[in-house]
């Protein structure tokens, strides 16, 4: 983690060029190893991550639910849905920027499961559920709802052999 957030401080805050462009090559590469899914999560539930390392961390984590989701055991859904849940709770205030990342993330994830992961009508009812359970996050579940069907709509977000039949079944599960 330190290694990170120094290779953030080189990219953003060193005067050599050569160092800047060095430590943003090495976070480039970084983004796509097996590491960086419990990095960029511990660091984005860290209290002392500055605002740089917090939007990093959740792009970071955006693109690997996005894109290297199959990395993970198949076991991993309920602790990364848990662990995006209380980052979005978390950043429901802002700022924006990470909010957002977090949002696009839940999105993709509920492309990458079953409905039925997500319980009773997919993750629509267990959104309005939340809703209704915690209104003080209204902001950060709204944000949600509108990311959602956009990262569906989106087939750059899709690696699926029938992607087409699964984004249709979830259409037709989880629609009111």
């Amino acid at each position: 983690m330190a290694t990170v957030k120094e290779a953030l401080a080189a990219l953003y805050h060193h005067p050599d060029d050569s160092i800047r462009t060095a430590a943003d090559r090495w976070l480039q590469e970084f983004q796509h190893t097996l590491d960086a899914w419990q990095v960029a999560d511990s660091l984005l539930h860290d209290e002392r991550s500055n605002l740089e390392t917090l939007i990093f961390c959740s792009q970071t984590l955006r693109s690997k639910v996005q894109r290297d989701f199959e990395e993970l055991p198949s076991g991993a859904f309920r602790s990364l849905q848990d662990s995006l849940y209380a980052l979005l709770k978390k950043f429901n205030k802002g700022p924006a920027k990470v909010r957002t990342q977090i949002c696009i993330a839940i999105a993709a994830l509920a492309v990458h499961v079953p409905v039925e992961d997500w319980g009773a009508g997919g993750i629509v009812n267990w959104l309005s559920d939340e809703m209704k359970a915690h209104p003080e996050f209204i902001p950060g579940f709204l944000e949600l709802l509108i990311v959602l069907p956009q990262v569906h709509r989106c087939s750059s977000f899709f690696f699926f052999k029938d992607q087409d039949s699964y984004v249709t079944e979830w259409c037709l599960a989880t629609a009111p």
